[in-house]
């Protein structure tokens, strides 16, 4: 079949009935802007494309719903603006370079999948009254832009399917909601029949107001949801291999599933003598969590016998589990890992943890980070029993080769976690850079405990951490859609043991806001470490603090201290600013000369941008690179104040552009990559 000739196009169309996988991918319908499905129209010779439904939509609509005193025309794309405008009255979004319905004469434009209604066997369009609205509603199919992330008035749930939608009131309904019986008798009220309504009230089965369609009993005053009234036997072989039925007695009972309490209404599936809420049959038999590497399994009754009893807690909130009643655990052998339902479910804990359904767990993949590193081995050597890389290229530093070293340097700092070197590293001989091991091996790509689904590797740019808020240099971990964290904050674990004072099993508590014990600022957001037997807490930014450090008021290395037990009041003073010290809060310390002083007058305000870092600024031509001005103070661009802290000084010759970063910083949409 052959189309000859729409709105002009000069070519002929050809008829599809099927469209290829690669066009549904990446071809993007000239008519409505959607990528292709099921038949179409195409032009082999400029790759002209529309959908079947958008090929054969009616040159002119007479009587349309939207407006029905005057014929709606189809435009092509150079004519929108001229004949209507750039906004679709219905849906008010832009309708921008795609086909529409306008009326010149009152200049309006409408776009042409919000103006496709369905229509009958006749022609005219689909409409209905019902008792529950005052106006008309019309029938849309589920491709009408107005259906695109609203709700079903009735059930408040996504509209997916053909729906009726009232324009004037801007309220749309499943048809499957629009279609529910007026007057129904049902079990769980047998003393009369209940009558449908439309309102906001609150529902007796389930205890909470909505918004929606209700059946209501009049005579005994109450008022059921239409999606709570339950269904006398649920079958959900893809989440429970047993039919659940209806217990009709309203009762107080314990679910078996979520191990929360219930009201009134509940499910039983007598083979398995479990007990549940209506919303618990339809959960995943089998998760997949970003906290754990290996598959999850639902259990009503854990059997799995633990060694250790911390195992015993979930490893969300780390309160206990009750072994009776519903949880989801590791479905590998010998791995102890298990977490509360009600913690899987959170709405708060899917952001943080990235849950999903698994429909097989034998088919799920632990991610393979070997072959994802970014350096190269030159050459090897043995330490102890085990082999090393003694001499690798880094594609950070791909000028100069790197050499193993297995020593100790506070003295310099790490490229990558701009950390003190406190462990084995890699340094280069010709310059003055060094990498910690286990940070020259981090994988290009990686799953990290936070959300979102992959986290990409950076080697450079300077970026603001989001979880521990501090301006960075070095390497970073970033996702698809822009978020970025540091690698003191990816490589710290959701759980593990801080040794302060004394050692403190800490977790990560996405909703706590209490005062950190380090600092004694409270975070209003991203929550913190807390202590799971005690009420110690430590947010993002103290976590990560060096145990040592060092300053130039001191030629000792200055160690973290975590109390401050001398009473005298003249000692709880910084020896750097002079300021008063809260001695409830850590400090730094030199044993040699019995100097304290502040954290952040240790460290300073920005104590991971490594001087000498370039940045390419939005505001100046040139690069420019981080600099701490010791000897002269040039003033600021932007201020016109000395510049003492941390700066920007331009690399060009003969520009003597300099600037604070704070001042500059504040100019910056976004810190830039370089990679």
């Amino acid at each position: 079949m052959e189309l000859q000739q729409h709105l002009g196009h000069p070519h002929p169309l050809v008829f599809h009935p099927e469209m290829n996988h690669q066009s549904e991918e990446t071809i993007c319908c000239f008519g409505c802007k959607r990528k292709g499905k099921g038949p179409d129209f195409s032009c082999s010779e400029c790759g002209f494309f529309l959908h079947k439904g958008c090929a054969e939509a009616p040159i002119e609509i007479q009587h349309h719903p939207f407006h029905r005193d005057h014929p709606l025309i189809l435009r092509q794309l150079s004519s929108i603006e001229e004949q209507g405008g750039d906004y679709c009255k219905v849906c008010h979004c832009y309708i921008g370079e795609q086909f529409s319905y306008c009326c010149s004469s009152c200049k309006i434009a409408f776009h042409l999948k919000c103006s496709l209604l369905q229509r009958d066997t006749s022609g005219n369009f689909i409409e209905i009254l019902h008792r529950t609205h005052q106006h008309p509603l019309l029938l849309m199919d589920n491709q009408n832009f107005l259906l695109k992330y609203r709700e079903c008035f009735g059930c408040s749930t996504e509209l997916v399917n053909d729906s009726y939608g009232c324009f004037d009131c801007n309220i749309f309904f499943h048809k499957k909601c629009v279609e529910l019986p007026i007057k129904i008798s049902h079990p769980y009220h047998r003393k009369h029949q209940l009558i449908l309504e439309s309102d906001f009230r609150f529902c007796n089965l389930c205890q909470v107001s909505h918004s929606g369609l209700f059946y209501r009993c009049s005579i005994c005053n109450l008022d059921f949801h239409s999606e709570c009234l339950p269904p006398s036997v649920i079958k959900d072989k893809k989440h429970h291999e047993h039919p659940f039925t209806l217990l009709l007695r309203p009762n107080s009972f314990t679910c078996d599933a979520c191990d929360t309490q219930g009201d009134n209404v509940s499910y039983i599936c007598s083979t398995c003598n479990i007990q549940v809420h209506k919303d618990c049959i339809s959960l995943p038999r089998f998760i997949r969590l970003t906290l754990h590497h290996h598959p999850l399994s639902r259990n009503f009754f854990l059997s799995i016998h633990f060694h250790d009893s911390r195992t015993w807690d979930c490893r969300i909130c780390y309160k206990k589990i009750n072994m009776e009643h519903g949880s989801y655990c590791c479905s590998r052998p010998n791995c102890e890992f298990v977490i509360h339902v009600k913690c899987a479910i959170s709405w708060e804990n899917k952001f943080w943890y990235d849950i999903t359904e698994l429909e097989n767990p034998d088919e799920f993949k632990e991610l393979d980070e070997s072959g994802n590193l970014i350096f190269r081995v030159l050459r090897g050597t043995k330490v102890g029993d085990n082999f090393v890389a003694a001499e690798i290229i880094h594609s950070s530093h791909d000028q100069h080769s790197l050499t193993f070293n297995d020593e100790i340097n506070d003295n310099k700092h790490c490229n990558g976690c701009m950390m003190p070197i406190s462990s084995s590293f890699y340094y280069c001989s010709c310059c003055d850079f060094f990498l910690h091991k286990a940070c020259a091996e981090l994988p290009r790509r990686t799953l990290l405990w936070f959300p979102q689904s992959s986290f990409r590797l950076l080697t450079d740019g300077i970026f603001k951490c989001w979880l521990c808020d501090y301006d960075c240099s070095g390497f970073s971990y970033k996702t698809a859609n822009g978020l970025v964290v540091c690698l003191r904050c990816a490589t710290t674990p959701h759980n593990f043991t801080y040794q302060a004072k004394e050692p403190h099993y800490l977790f990560y508590d996405a909703e706590n806001v209490s005062n950190c014990s380090a600092c004694g600022r409270r975070r209003d957001r991203k929550g913190s470490y807390i202590c799971k037997d005690c009420n110690f807490v430590l947010n993002s930014g103290c976590v990560t603090l060096p145990k040592t450090a060092r300053h130039n008021f001191d030629e000792h290395p200055l160690k973290l201290v975590y109390e401050d037990n001398n009473d005298y009041p003249l000692h709880h003073w910084c020896d750097i600013c002079e300021k008063e010290r809260d001695s409830k809060f850590w400090f730094y310390h030199c044993k040699v000369c019995d100097n304290a002083m502040h954290p952040k007058c240790v460290l300073g305000e920005y104590p991971f941008i490594k001087l000498g870092s370039k940045y390419k600024y939005k505001g100046h031509p040139h690069p420019l690179s981080f600099i701490q001005k010791i000897d002269y103070h040039p003033l600021c661009e932007k201020c016109r104040e000395p510049c003492q802290d941390l700066s920007l000084e331009c690399e060009e010759h003969g520009c003597n552009f300099v600037g604070h970063w704070k001042c500059l910083r504040v100019f910056s949409e976004v810190y830039s990559y370089h990679h």
